[in-house]
């Protein structure tokens, strides 16, 4: 397969070209680097999109057909379109397309994870972010918005949380509530498909 992306085969936003992923999915090869992959959220939605993008080639592999005339060029496109995309999920419709920031899917991810009851969302270095019995720390929150991650590409998103459950609830249950409301929200609130979200608890606290 050509690459066409020009020399750094369309940088994602944590590094990894995205050619090469695409190299991937087209020849059922390893990741070049398996425990980045594993982790890093921007690698995990694309290898989603670009795989349904490239599913039409696979389900026709057994078929002595042609794949249809265009698919690689179409394909090769949209990689183009990712890298450029950068921190931004795109949504494409006639009369246009729509991006909206990993920020703000991450925004809406946040709280939808904190409306789940008995969750609190958490800052890492096992800090939370309302403290039982206190108020938010807004600065906080501003700066350790990475225990939220969040990869997208086109409308595909991975979310990797963090957060605080009260103690005493059964965590399998509240972890699948928060994974419900954040891929709920995602599709209501900015129509995009939730690929993963996984949820790490790092703290409890003890009721008030």
């Amino acid at each position: 397969m050509s690459n066409d992306l020009g020399s750094d085969g369309g940088l994602l936003p944590c590094g990894v070209r995205a050619i090469d992923l695409l190299h991937q999915v087209v020849d059922g090869t390893s990741p070049q680097d398996p425990i980045h992959q594993a982790q890093c959220p921007h690698c995990r939605a694309t290898m989603a999109h670009l795989t349904e993008l490239w599913a039409p080639v696979l389900d026709l592999a057994e078929e002595d057909v042609r794949a249809p005339a265009g698919l690689l060029q179409a394909v090769m496109a949209e990689v183009r379109a990712l890298a450029s995309a950068g921190w931004s999920a795109v949504l494409r419709e006639e009369s246009g397309q729509t991006r909206i920031a990993a920020r703000v899917v991450g925004a809406v991810a946040r709280l939808a994870a904190e409306s789940v009851p008995h969750v609190t969302l958490a800052l890492g270095g096992g800090r939370v972010a309302t403290p039982a019995g206190g108020s938010t720390d807004q600065a906080a929150v501003a700066d350790h918005e990475e225990a939220t991650d969040v990869g997208v590409a086109g409308d595909r998103v991975v979310v990797d949380v963090q957060i605080a459950v009260d103690l005493g609830v059964a965590v399998p249950l509240v972890a699948q509530r928060v994974r419900d409301r954040i891929a709920e929200h995602l599709r209501v609130q900015a129509g995009l498909t939730t690929t993963e979200v996984n949820v790490t608890v790092v703290d409890v606290r003890p009721l008030a």
